[in-house]
């Protein structure tokens, strides 16, 4: 329980996410410049590295919805981000869309308190992901492309993660039972929100990675299938984790 709880108190900082969700923008676009102006050549080496950075980049966004504010810059960024996907849904003219929005950022009242809050001020980027202090903003340059092209081409285990997702989310569930016998049923609110952050994250995980074959489409179906009836779980983490399933174009029906 300690180590769960640990999680939700020690919550990364979402300016920090959203420093490297910046940096890793500003670097796929310079790749995306480099190919457009004829200096590099569209090589499955290339389009494998933009592919890391975009898949980086839409994990970023996901964390941001996933993870809760710790402090007044924290909601500046979320409200930033949320802000970007209402002017997005507005432009829509399906209809579901702007309901998932409204499901991942609230409703008009959350809306309204949000439309003048300042954006937040971000970090620098650490320019070597690999050598970032703790609270930096660890990020990925192009000069790291062979790093970011093994990353992708190594994958990920989706049995494993739905496996582990599973697990978490049933020990949420025992907590929830123990809860309504304390006299004191917050003393296990940081342990419930710690394990269900991380079930969560292994989900959107799961959602947001290319999927190689049909095997791993019916896994990525199943997470959205786990989701779809908790009802006591806080509807924006669900709602992101739809969203995610949307952002990724790879192999599954949306």
């Amino acid at each position: 329980m300690r180590r769960f709880t640990a999680v939700w108190q020690d919550r990364p900082s979402l300016v920090v996410i959203r420093a490297r969700a910046r940096f890793h923008t500003d670097e796929l676009d310079r790749l995306l410049g480099r190919v457009r102006e004829g200096q590099i050549v569209a090589s499955a080496e290339v389009l494998r590295c933009a592919k890391a950075l975009a898949l980086l980049i839409d994990s970023a966004n996901v964390a941001t919805l996933l993870i809760a504010p710790r402090d007044d810059e924290d909601h500046r960024a979320l409200a930033n981000v949320r802000r970007a996907l209402r002017a997005q849904a507005s432009r829509s003219r399906d209809p579901a869309v702007r309901h998932q929005t409204e499901r991942l950022c609230g409703g008009a009242l959350v809306a309204m308190s949000e439309q003048n809050v300042r954006p937040p001020r971000l970090p620098q980027a650490s320019p070597d992901g690999l050598v970032a202090q703790p609270g930096e903003a660890a990020a990925y340059p192009l000069a790291l492309a062979p790093s970011l092209q093994l990353w992708i081409e190594s994958g990920i285990d989706p049995g494993d993660l739905i496996a582990g997702a599973r697990a978490l989310l049933a020990q949420v569930e025992l907590w929830r039972r123990v809860q309504r016998r304390l006299t004191d049923p917050g003393l296990l609110d940081a342990a419930i929100r710690g394990a269900m952050l991380l079930a969560y994250a292994r989900l959107a995980q799961l959602v947001l990675w290319p999927a190689l074959d049909a095997d791993e489409v019916s896994i990525q179906r199943a997470a959205l299938e786990l989701i779809a009836p908790r009802h006591l779980d806080p509807e924006p983490l669900r709602a992101a984790i739809e969203w995610a399933a949307a952002r990724s174009g790879h192999g599954m029906e949306r």
